[in-house]
C-alpha cells in the first residue's frame, strides 16, 4: 500500500506542476504544450482523488472528511485575502471584500479571484456524485456500473455547455451566471472520471502502469491526436470540443502520467522524493500559484520589456513560495497544517 500511495503522490506532483505551467501564460508562447497539458490536467486531477473514494463510507462522515480536506482550505484562504486586503491593503474597501466572499459561496471558476479555487468545492462535489452512484449501483455487476458510467459521459458531454451562461429572475431583474453553483453542471463529466478512477484502481493490477509499452502508446496515442486534431478542452470554462477525440486523449494523458510515475519509482531517489512532496502539498501549490504568477509577470514586463517568456519567469517562483508557505509558515503550525491537509512539523 505505501508504495501506491507513493506511486499516487508522485503523479499528483506531476499533474499539479504541469498545473502550475499551464496557468503561467503558457498559450502565448508554446500554444501546442499549452493544448497538450489542457488535454487531461483536470481530468486527471479528478480520476486521482477518485482512486481511494470507499464506497462505504457513511454519508455524514464522508461529509465531515471532505468538508476538512477541501472546503476548510477553500474557504479559510478566501476569508483570510479578503479580510487581510481590507485592514493591510488599500485598494479594496469592506463592501467589495464582502460582496467577494459573498461571491465565493457560489462556488465556481467565474466567481472566485484566485480561480483554481474552483476545483476544491467542485471535488466537493464530485465525492457527493460518486456517493450517490454507489448508492444504486455498489452491488450492482460490473457491467451495470460501466454502462451506467458510460452513460453519465455521454449525457454530461452533451450538456456540458447548457448553463455557459443561463438567467435566472431576481427581484424583477435579469441575473446572467455562467456555470451552476460548486460546479454542480460539471457533476455528470467530471463525476465520471472520479468514478472511474475508483473503478481502475478496484480492477487493473499495478503492474498495467509498470509497463513501459503502456507509457509509450499512451503517449503516441495522444499525440497523434493532438497534432491531428484540433479540439481543445477546458473544464472551468465548460469547452469539449470533440465528445470522441478529447475523451481519448484526456483517457490517454491520464494512463500517460500514471505509466510515467511508476517509471520513476525505478528512478534516482531524489526525484522521486521530489515529485511525491510536490503531489503532498499539491493543495498549497493549487492555491497559491496563481496569484505569484500574476503579481511577478508584470514586474518582469517592466524590467525587461514585455515578452511572452517573461511568464516563464515567473514559473520557478510560482512553486518556490507556496513551497515557502508550506515550510514557514503551515507546517510549523498544527492549527493551519491541520487546514490544508499537510503534515505539520
Amino acid at each position: 500500500m505505501n508504495k501506491r500511495i507513493g506511486f499516487i503522490d508522485i503523479a499528483k506532483g506531476i499533474g499539479i506542476l504541469l498545473v502550475v505551467l499551464a496557468h503561467n501564460d503558457l498559450e502565448a508562447y508554446a500554444p501546442f504544450l499549452h493544448k497538450v497539458i489542457y488535454s487531461f490536467h483536470m481530468p486527471l486531477f479528478f480520476f486521482l482523488s477518485g482512486m481511494f473514494f470507499r464506497p462505504e463510507t457513511p454519508f455524514w462522515q464522508l461529509i465531515r472528511k471532505r468538508f476538512d480536506s477541501l472546503l476548510k482550505p477553500y474557504f479559510f484562504t478566501l476569508f483570510f485575502i479578503y479580510f487581510a486586503e481590507i485592514f493591510f491593503g488599500k485598494t479594496m474597501g469592506f463592501s467589495t471584500a464582502l460582496l467577494r466572499i459573498e461571491k465565493s459561496f457560489y462556488a465556481n471558476g467565474f466567481t472566485i479571484d484566485w480561480v483554481a479555487m474552483w476545483f476544491l468545492p467542485a471535488l466537493f462535489t464530485m465525492n457527493l456524485v460518486a456517493f450517490v452512484f454507489y448508492r444504486f449501483l455498489s452491488t450492482a455487476p460490473a457491467w451495470a456500473r460501466w454502462l451506467a458510467l458510460t452513460a453519465m459521459l455521454i449525457i454530461g458531454l452533451l450538456t456540458l455547455s447548457a448553463f455557459m451562461p443561463f438567467t435566472l429572475p431576481v427581484f424583477g431583474k435579469t441575473l446572467t451566471l455562467n456555470g451552476l453553483p460548486w460546479s454542480i453542471d460539471l457533476a455528470l463529466v467530471a463525476g465520471f472520471f472520479f468514478i472511474l478512477g475508483r473503478e481502475a484502481n478496484a480492477t487493473l493490477p499495478e503492474k498495467f502502469y509498470a509497463s513501459p509499452w503502456v507509457l509509450l502508446a499512451t503517449a503516441a496515442l495522444a499525440l497523434t491526436l493532438l497534432i491531428l486534431s484540433p479540439a481543445t478542452i477546458d473544464l472551468n470554462t465548460r469547452l469539449w470540443e470533440s465528445p470522441l477525440i478529447n475523451t481519448i486523449e484526456a483517457l490517454a494523458g491520464i494512463v500517460f502520467v500514471l505509466a510515467l510515475s511508476s517509471q520513476m519509482e525505478r528512478a534516482p531517489a531524489w526525484l522521486g522524493n521530489f515529485f511525491r512532496y510536490m503531489g503532498r502539498i499539491s493543495i498549497i501549490l493549487l492555491i497559491f500559484h496563481n496569484p505569484v504568477q500574476s503579481y511577478l509577470t508584470p514586474k518582469f514586463d517592466a524590467m525587461f520589456g514585455v515578452h511572452p517568456l517573461n511568464a516563464l519567469l515567473a514559473y520557478p517562483f510560482a512553486i518556490l513560495v507556496p513551497v515557502i508557505i508550506a515550510e514557514v509558515f503551515i507546517r510549523p503550525n498544527p492549527l493551519l497544517a491541520k487546514i490544508y491537509g499537510v503534515k505539520s512539523k
